[in-house]
């Protein structure tokens, strides 16, 4: 069960000039798990209750977190099904989401996904994944939305060290934004969007390995437009520290008018074992919608010391940035966050 305090200096992301908020934060958290015969169910459930100390600039929250997921494994094929609903304040939302500058507000998700995977033969197989996500925002000037995506992707081993593959996907967006409800800058606009790439996963060696990507993306609505999408990641693993990058251009769904648009984001991030129960832990990330007009940064960094086998406590400290045509809003954040974990409760 995590217990944070937190300063953040600009909690809503606003332009203009604004106060500081401390935060308190308590965040009871219960993850369970049930296997019978090839059946393996799972549920996680956490409740995040947060105190603010300027309720001008942030409101006091409650905010749920409920995943249930169900596998089931045969001898040459497995399928996954689990449903999410998590709502979060803005402020804690990723490089993808790009919301509006300066709101105190909430985003709620409801989703559904399901994988199917097949083994053709001992070096190839078949993958198909799908999921339906519903979008509801509080308090700020957003669309709400609903979007369905898929995927099927054909992977070849060609080696111990090395696999190849190709992807079909896709994505559907579909405003449900109500009529005059909220005055929004843009009318949201459907999109779809569907594309293909051809990838390798290569290991070096056990401790260094990459996956690439990349191929066309065609947007079929509002316009019709053609561009491209890829990926790359790294992943280095030594004695004391891990490493990790990732470059992505991928259509998301842009929060401000709605649709989904081409962004362009880099992840970086290190960990450090300073000793057996010490560590540090270094992120870094840059997005960027150039439809849009914006772009969003983060860096951080946290001290974790593992004081005994229930308790863990955490000193970190981070800097936001987001830019866009209203302007440039900067968030510097500082916090306390004190971990009690109960393995066998």
């Amino acid at each position: 069960m995590p217990a944070e305090i937190e300063y953040d200096s600009n909690p809503q992301m606003s332009v203009a000039p604004t106060s500081g908020t401390t935060f308190v934060r308590v965040t009871p958290n219960f993850v369970t798990r049930y296997v019978e015969g090839r059946d393996d169910y799972g549920l996680e459930a956490s409740l995040t209750a947060e105190k603010s100390s300027n309720q001008e600039v942030a409101q006091d929250r409650l905010d749920p977190r409920l995943r249930a997921v169900w596998k089931h494994a045969a001898p040459l094929w497995s399928s996954e099904v689990a449903a999410l609903l998590d709502r979060s304040a803005l402020r804690d939302l990723g490089l993808g989401e790009q919301v509006p500058l300066g709101s105190d507000g909430s985003r709620t998700l409801f989703g559904i996904s399901g994988r199917w995977t097949r083994d053709l033969d001992p070096r190839t197989s078949v993958a198909v994944e799908g999921s339906q996500e519903w979008e509801r925002y509080s308090g700020a000037v957003t669309p709400d939305f609903r979007r369905t995506s898929a995927e099927a992707r054909l992977t070849r081993a060609m080696s111990e060290r090395q696999s190849i593959y190709g992807l079909l996907n896709g994505q559907v967006y579909r405003s449900d934004a109500a009529p005059n409800a909220v005055p929004l800058p843009l009318d949201p606009q459907n999109s779809t969007v569907v594309g293909a790439m051809a990838g390798v996963e290569h290991a070096f060696s056990p401790l260094f390995r990459i996956d690439a990507a990349a191929g066309p993306l065609h947007f079929a609505e509002p316009d019709s437009r053609t561009g491209w999408q890829g990926a790359f990641k790294a992943e280095y693993t030594a004695e004391r520290w891990e490493a990790g990058l990732e470059l992505l251009r991928v259509p998301v769904v842009n929060a401000t008018f709605g649709g989904l648009v081409q962004s362009d984001q880099v992840r970086m991030r290190v960990r450090y074992d300073l000793d057996p129960l010490s560590r540090l832990e270094m992120e870094a990330g840059h997005g960027r919608e150039k439809a849009a007009r914006s772009s969003r940064s983060l860096a951080s960094v946290a001290w974790v010391r593992q004081m005994s086998e229930s308790w863990q406590v955490s000193l970190k400290a981070s800097v936001h940035r987001q830019a866009g045509p209203e302007g440039t809003a900067r968030s510097n954040r500082i916090g306390v966050l004190l971990q009690y974990t109960a393995p066998d409760l």
